[in-house]
């Protein structure tokens, strides 16, 4: 279908819909309204705006820092948490909208006077932009910063804890670091229309269809309900649902069917097990392990990734573990970041440190070197294939369109229609942008400096100019397919040349080169969320560091309040016997420090050593692309760009990032709206999915947040509320838990053994 086809197809939609063509104007034959050339933006984005409409109001201020503090605090629970659950922002769209216009109806219209600066209490009706704005500042906070990682591995691996003015600056500078990069490459990687940032339409179609504008007033759903009707309707069923897999019976969210077989037999733990194995065909029915995401995001990038996870986890672990390659049993678990020793005991190198935590030498070459599992090795060679394929494939399929969009960014004639209408408000000046980079680096100096995070300020310049060459290439490849790679490895991997046997140095450097490109695209994506809703640029730069400062504390305040109390669980090796509390995150980001860091890549990936593989991973990254840009210029009708290296490599190293859970309903739902639906239906998915998205995530957050606050004591122990032990709801044997225990099992999957193995048994 050509561009013209589908405005003519987007115009009947229009006429038969009233909604989706983007437009208010009135059509007729002889008008054809300009828009977005790119047909889901077309489908879902209005092309009108409201100039007038305030966005930083006394209501902003207000409900941003109430729900930013809650998210905040949320999102730090659950890093700790083995169920992962998150903070959803359709929560706060819906409370704080309800909030919002409680608060246009009582408050008094008086003046408010702060300094030189004033504002009215209640300028007037709640509107969207001050809504969306709201919003944005929330979801910046609700996130747990990737600081958190350094203080959390430093207190509970090393016992060091940075007093907490430290801590704040160290998690505010690595978050903001970012946001002064963003202003230059905003005009690449924001105001070109190919320069989607997928995530950001569902939201879109949230705030319109909340606020009903013009193209939602007419709009009605299945039985004729209104798109809120229709939205509380299925929130309230995934509620209700959702109490069952995260908290009566969490079996549910890690069903190992497969395993329940032979379920103490080892290689069916190892292969089957969601838990601690490759999850092979494991299912579950917590809608938070599929999200709401598989239902819009490319299909072609979905599969990528979930042909990577099948690649990775399902074929290449079962064959590694049923031959024992590189010995991989006798680590015990097949997806570990514990370092171990050659005979498969645990190596602990807070034994070979000096006092300021560097490594001590001659101590540790006296001694049996350290290893790691196979599978931990094999996720740094994926990591490096995807960040090189990374670089290659926007480079040979995007590299024309990314100098050619130089023109549009700066006003060509070929602006996109949404840029146009943003030109009535004043941007952010280029001034403001590179200011605040200036102090965002020295005070990451300064605090690197002050608090002996071994690393020097040379090192912390080396790790700006890190995040500024590759934040082109993976924002230009996430803001086009919805996936990306991350710099973390190869900043550990930098840094472990540059200072050897500094492990802390190393998750500083790691942080700081990381957290500025990723803070940096976040900005990028909410940037072109602003354009979707003609939010002021100013306002935007504003709402993103407020939130920025509200989760910097708050996360330091909970990181705090659970190390505290759950120290223990979180440093055991077998974890939390009753499934509920992890440490893998901290002790993923350990692990790697101890392995670039500490012990260095010289040692760990020498060329006499199992791991000297890992390095080849930047070959086959970089190679691959170009072979299908060959392959493109010989047989030019197949789509070999959707074939993306990177977004498969970030498949196959899915853990230690996360569990190899909700894979089967993943792919299932992908198939249905994004390929059934979308190509077959279109009319149905452009006006159901969305909407159903928000609504399926929004009501796994209610859950997830009600259990936090009124059953898991997260206001206070007295609200602690135990489920019910049943076939569903076990806590597997333990020394420390035998009056409880209520299973012989390894994990809450039903797979491995605490005790008598009918194979293999681990422990041996």
């Amino acid at each position: 279908m050509t561009e013209k086809q589908e405005l003519e197809y987007d115009k009947g939609l229009y006429a038969e819909e009233k909604a989706y063509a983007g437009d208010t104007l009135e059509l007729n034959e002889e008008d054809e309204v300009e828009n977005s050339k790119i047909e889901a933006v077309r489908l879902v984005v209005p092309i009108t705006d409201e100039p007038s409409l305030q966005a930083i109001t006394f209501r902003f201020w207000v409900l941003s820092l109430f729900f930013g503090v809650i998210g905040s605090v949320i999102t730090q629970f659950y890093y700790y948490r083995v169920a992962v659950g998150y903070f959803s922002i359709y929560f706060v769209n819906l409370a704080s909208y309800a909030l919002g216009t409680g608060m246009a109806k009582i408050l008094p219209k008086s003046q408010l006077t702060i300094g030189g600066y004033s504002m009215s209490l209640n300028p007037g009706p709640f509107n969207i932009k001050e809504h969306c704005l709201i919003g944005i500042a929330v979801s910046t906070a609700s996130s747990s910063a990737y600081a958190i990682d350094i203080l959390s591995a430093t207190d509970l691996f090393l016992n060091h804890r940075i007093n907490a003015f430290g801590s704040i600056v160290l998690i505010i500078t690595t978050q903001c670091l970012g946001y002064g990069m963003a202003g230059t490459l905003r005009k690449y990687l924001v105001y070109p229309a190919e320069m989607v940032w997928w995530g950001n339409l569902v939201q879109v179609v949230f705030y319109n269809a909340i606020h009903n504008t013009d193209e939602f007033k007419t709009k009605k759903m299945v039985r004729g309900w209104s798109y809120m009707k229709y939205f509380w309707i299925f929130c309230g069923g995934a509620f209700v649902w959702e109490f069952i897999p995260q908290f009566l019976g969490p079996m549910f969210n890690f069903l190992s069917w497969p395993c329940w077989i032979k379920p103490f037999d080892m290689n069916m733990w190892g292969i089957f097990s969601t838990l601690t194995g490759g999850g092979v065909l494991g299912l579950s029915l917590d809608w938070t392990s599929i999200g709401g995401a598989t239902m819009w995001l490319p299909l072609a990038s979905q599969l990528c990734n979930y042909g990577g996870v099948i690649l990775g986890y399902w074929i290449i672990l079962p064959i590694m573990w049923v031959k024992n390659t590189w010995e991989i049993k006798k680590f015990v678990y097949p997806l570990t970041p514990t370092l171990f020793y050659g005979n498969g005991s645990v190596f602990h190198v807070q034994d070979y440190l000096n006092p300021d935590y560097s490594l001590n030498d001659e101590l540790y070459d006296a001694g049996p070197p350290a290893t790691m599992t196979p599978m931990y090795a094999l996720g740094f060679f994926y990591s490096f294939v995807a960040l090189a394929g990374c670089v290659t494939h926007v480079i040979c399929f995007h590299g024309k369109d990314i100098l050619r969009n130089w023109k549009m960014a700066v006003g060509s004639k070929d602006d996109d229609i949404h840029n146009k209408l943003m030109k009535v408000y004043p941007e952010v000046p280029q001034l403001w942008y590179a200011a605040f980079y200036l102090v965002m680096l020295g005070l990451s100096i300064m605090v690197c400096e002050v608090y002996e995070l071994q690393l020097t300020w040379w090192g912390m310049i080396v790790a700006g100019i890190i995040g500024w060459i590759l934040t082109i290439p993976i924002g230009a490849m996430t803001a086009i397919t919805g996936f990306g790679p991350g710099l973390n490895v190869i900043t550990e991997l930098i840094c472990g040349y540059m200072l050897p046997g500094k492990p802390i140095a190393n998750m500083t450097f790691k942080c700081y080169g990381y957290m500025a490109s990723y803070q940096c695209m976040t900005l990028l994506a909410d940037l072109k969320l602003g354009i979707y809703m003609k939010i002021p640029p100013r306002a935007m730069f504003v709402s993103q560091f407020w939130g920025t400062l509200i989760g910097g504390v708050f996360n330091y305040v909970t990181m705090i309040a659970i190390i505290n109390s759950e120290r223990e669980v979180l440093t055991s090796l077998q974890g939390d016997p009753a499934g509920l509390w992890t440490g893998a995150s901290p002790k993923v980001f350990w692990g790697s420090a101890q392995i670039y860091g500490a012990l260095g890549p010289q040692r760990m990936f020498s060329t006499d050593g199992d791991y000297s593989f890992v390095y080849y991973g930047f070959l086959v990254g970089a190679v691959i692309p170009i072979i299908l840009w060959g392959l493109s210029k010989k047989w030019p009708n197949v789509s070999w760009e959707k074939f993306n290296i990177t977004i498969i490599a970030g498949g196959m190293s899915a853990y230690p990032n996360g569990y190899i859970t909700g894979i089967v309903g993943s792919i299932i739902i992908a198939f249905i709206w994004q390929f059934w639906l979308f190509r077959y239906h279109k009319n149905w998915w452009s006006k159901y999915t969305f909407i159903l998205s928000a609504a399926l995530d929004t009501g796994a957050a209610f859950t997830g947040l009600f259990i936090f606050i009124f059953l898991s004591g997260g206001i206070s122990e007295k609200l602690l509320v135990n489920a019910p032990s049943w076939w569903a709801n076990y806590i597997a044997f333990d020394p420390n838990y035998n009056e409880t225990a209520n299973g012989g099992y390894m994990g809450i999957d039903r797979c491995g053994s605490t005790g008598l193995w009918d194979s293999g048994n681990p422990y041996q």
